[in-house]
C-alpha cells in the first residue's frame, strides 16, 4: 500500500490535501478538495502510473466543501469511482442546493465562486452510504470507517490498516507545515460552522490518540506521525475547552458575530501567547482562514438554543 498526498493548493500551498491509495495498480482517494484542485487529482493518478478508469472510489470526511466540493466533478473524472460518506453527507452529496444555499449564506457569493466554483451533483446510483463502523472492501483489505462527531454531525474518520494511518479530516485538528517547521507542532482545533460541538470533539481525540495509529491524515495538511499524536491531543483537547468557554462568553455578553470574527485574531494570539508561543505576520496570515470561520462556528453554536 503506497499513500500519495496531494497539495490541492486551495487558499495556498500546503494547506489542503487529498490522499490517494496505491494498491495492485489501483487507486482510491481519500478528500477531493474543490473543483479546482480535480486536475491536480489526475496529476497524481498519472504520475502513480494510473488512468483514470484504474481509480475506484473517493471517501469524503464530511461535505464541508473543501473537502468535498469537487465530488461531483471527481466522479465525472473519474468514470470507474463511487463516493463513499456518511449518510447526511451522502443525501447534500446528490444533492448539493442546499449546502450551497447556506455556505453562499455564510461566506458570500464572490467568495463561493473564487474557491469553489460550481458545485455539481453526484449520481445517486454511485454513491454510498456508510453507516458507523461499515467497512469499503477494496484491493483484497478493508478500509475502516467511524462517524466521528464535534466538528460535524456528518463526520466520518477512515482507517487503513495495512499501514495503520487514520485520515481524520477536521476531527483532529488542522496543522500547517509552514507553521510547523519554524515552532515545532502546532494542532488549531476546527470550530467552524455549523455543528461544533465540545464534549463530542473532546470524545474523537480520545478516540483517535486510543487508536494508537502509525500516522494520521488531517485533511489540513499532510500526514502526521503517530508519534505526534499525544502532543496534538493535548493541545486540541486545551483549545477545545477553550472554545467551549469562548461560547459561553459570546453568550453571557451577547457578542454578535461582527465583534467575535473581529476581536478572534486578537483572542487567539494571547491563547498562544500565553502558551509560549508568538506567531509573526506569516503565520498569522496562514491562519487568518481558520480564525475567521472559527469565530463564525463559535457565534452559530451560542445562539443555538439550549
Amino acid at each position: 500500500m503506497k499513500i500519495i498526498t496531494v497539495d490541492c493548493n486551495y487558499v495556498e500551498s500546503e494547506f489542503a490535501s487529498a490522499y490517494l491509495l496505491v494498491s495492485q495498480g489501483r487507486g482510491f482517494f481519500i478528500e477531493c478538495n474543490t473543483n479546482y484542485a480535480i486536475p491536480r487529482l489526475q496529476a497524481a493518478v498519472a504520475e502513480a502510473g494510473l488512468k483514470a478508469t484504474d481509480v475506484d472510489g473517493l471517501c469524503v470526511t464530511h461535505v464541508h466543501l473543501d473537502h468535498a466540493g469537487g465530488a461531483g466533478l471527481f466522479l465525472k473524472e473519474f468514470p470507474s469511482a463511487k463516493l463513499y460518506a456518511h449518510p447526511r453527507a451522502a443525501k447534500h452529496a446528490i444533492d448539493p442546493s442546499r449546502l450551497v444555499a447556506s455556505a453562499t449564506q455564510v461566506y458570500g457569493q464572490a467568495f463561493m465562486d473564487k474557491l469553489y466554483g460550481k458545485i455539481l451533483p453526484c449520481p445517486v446510483e454511485r454513491v454510498v452510504a456508510l453507516e458507523d463502523g461499515q467497512e469499503i472492501d477494496w484491493m483484497g483489505g478493508k478500509l475502516e470507517t467511524k462517524h466521528t462527531r464535534g466538528h460535524a454531525n456528518h463526520h466520518l474518520c477512515v482507517f487503513e490498516p495495512e499501514t495503520r494511518t487514520l485520515f481524520t479530516g477536521d476531527s483532529f485538528g488542522v496543522s500547517y507545515p509552514k507553521i510547523n517547521r519554524k515552532r515545532g507542532l502546532i494542532v488549531l482545533a476546527s470550530t467552524s460552522p455549523t455543528d461544533f460541538d465540545g464534549e463530542a470533539a473532546i470524545a474523537t481525540v480520545d478516540w483517535v490518540e486510543a487508536l494508537k495509529p502509525i500516522a494520521v491524515g488531517p485533511t489540513h495538511f499532510g500526514l502526521m506521525q503517530g508519534k505526534d499524536v499525544p502532543t496534538a491531543a493535548r493541545q486540541l483537547r486545551d483549545q477545545i475547552r477553550f472554545s467551549v468557554e469562548m461560547v459561553k462568553r459570546i453568550k453571557r455578553e451577547s457578542l454578535d458575530e461582527v465583534t467575535v470574527t473581529e476581536h478572534i485574531h486578537d483572542w487567539m494570539i494571547q491563547y498562544y501567547a500565553n502558551r509560549g508561543i508568538n506567531f509573526d505576520s506569516e503565520d498569522l496570515k496562514i491562519l487568518k482562514l481558520d480564525f475567521q470561520v472559527n469565530a463564525q462556528g463559535l457565534v452559530f453554536t451560542a445562539a443555538k438554543p439550549a
